[in-house]
């Protein structure tokens, strides 16, 4: 009996959630559009050269969600508890010729539960999912350009029972335990490039060097009813659980301002560490109406565009929010909400709010 294969598909669906989740002050209200945004909160994540912008040091939290995520594919369902997640933590540093950023982006993080079901068994798993990239951003401020080394983590705990769906000798009761860790080093390069009303921004991040691979587990199963009738016989096999991860990016960027007004939409093309070579694309739209140093309101949504997906309504993720200034301390709080209807069906939604101090 294989458990291997079961575990593997129940975290596929996790990472196309991930991407729908908000990241930024800003950003995550307008659908995480952000490569070419005047007054980044996010630059790190999306276009580390709009660091130049800044003028004053800075620490963030940005981007808290309160959250859950459900998702159903043939016979596997699999959701998330009510949870708090930071994702975007940083601390800017202004210098006379760089600007620095430490940063951190949690893209996906959360206790889940599973549940699979088989004309032979039912499996019922709980998982700690955790995902994130951090690192560091040096800015030139009299070029419109910037470097960026990334450090990538993905992490799996599971724990679950397989128990038979009939009585009928041999059954099977199993016992699942499962972790998976994987750790990789990466490098990124941007830029942009502003006129009167318009930008254009760039970000590419390499591919990630593996830096720590963990991948191991144990499935114990009992068997009643083998070899004889009344037997019991218990055997031990591996199992693993893994997560993809993101490997190569590219983010390319359009901003258009007037005024108070400003209009975004970023391409986005990514590949995942199960499918190198193969890239996904990401249109995101976005817009915010407001002073720089006043109220904003802000909304957006982002489509993706695969093989899988035929229409607007089989992928659609999208965002609204405010955001207000106290003295140096931007605020902001919205509303995000994301569903799949494709292959997987699939909903997120929650609360997105956060700060950032300048200092």
């Amino acid at each position: 009996m294989n458990w291997e294969q079961p575990i593997i598909s129940f975290l596929l669906p996790s990472v196309a959630l991930a991407q729908s989740l908000p990241i930024g002050l800003y950003e995550g209200l307008m659908a995480n559009s952000g490569v070419a945004l005047s007054e980044s909160k996010a630059a790190s994540y999306y276009n580390p050269s709009l660091l130049r912008q800044r003028t004053d040091n800075a620490f963030s939290v940005n981007g808290n969600s309160i959250g859950s995520i459900n998702s159903k594919e043939q016979g596997n369902t699999f959701s998330s508890s009510l949870n708090l997640s930071p994702t975007y933590l940083s601390n800017i540093l202004v210098g006379d010729s760089l600007v620095h950023e430490f940063f951190m982006a949690n893209t996906l993080q959360g206790e889940f539960s599973w549940r699979s079901s088989s004309a032979q068994n039912q499996f019922d798993a709980n998982s700690n999912i955790n995902r994130l990239v951090s690192g560091y951003s040096m800015a030139f401020k009299s070029i419109p350009f910037a470097l960026q080394v990334l450090v990538r983590y993905s992490e799996v705990k599971l724990f679950g029972f397989s128990e038979p769906t009939t009585t009928t000798p041999p059954a099977s009761l199993a016992k699942v335990e499962s972790q998976f860790k994987n750790l990789n080093l990466a490098l990124g390069v941007s830029s942009h490039f502003r006129f009167d009303h318009y930008t254009f921004g760039i970000n590419f991040n390499t591919r990630g060097w593996s830096l720590y691979k963990l991948n191991e587990g144990k499935a114990k199963i009992f068997t009643y009813g083998s070899p004889g009738p009344n037997d019991i016989t218990v055997t031990e096999e591996n199992s693993s659980a893994s997560i993809s991860h993101e490997e190569g990016r590219l983010a390319l960027g359009h901003s258009f301002k007037i005024g108070s007004h400003e209009l975004l939409t970023d391409s986005i093309f990514t590949e995942q560490s199960g499918s190198l070579n193969s890239y996904e694309f990401i249109q995101t739209f976005g817009y915010r109406f407001g002073d720089s140093d006043g109220h904003q309101l802000l909304c957006g949504l982002s489509h993706r565009f695969s093989n899988d997906v035929s229409s607007l309504s089989e992928n659609l993720n999208t965002s609204v929010g405010y955001s207000w200034m106290s003295g140096k301390l931007r605020s902001a709080i919205g509303l995000y909400y994301g569903k799949e209807n494709s292959a997987v069906e699939s909903s997120s939604f929650g609360v997105l709010f956060g700060s950032e101090y300048e200092y």
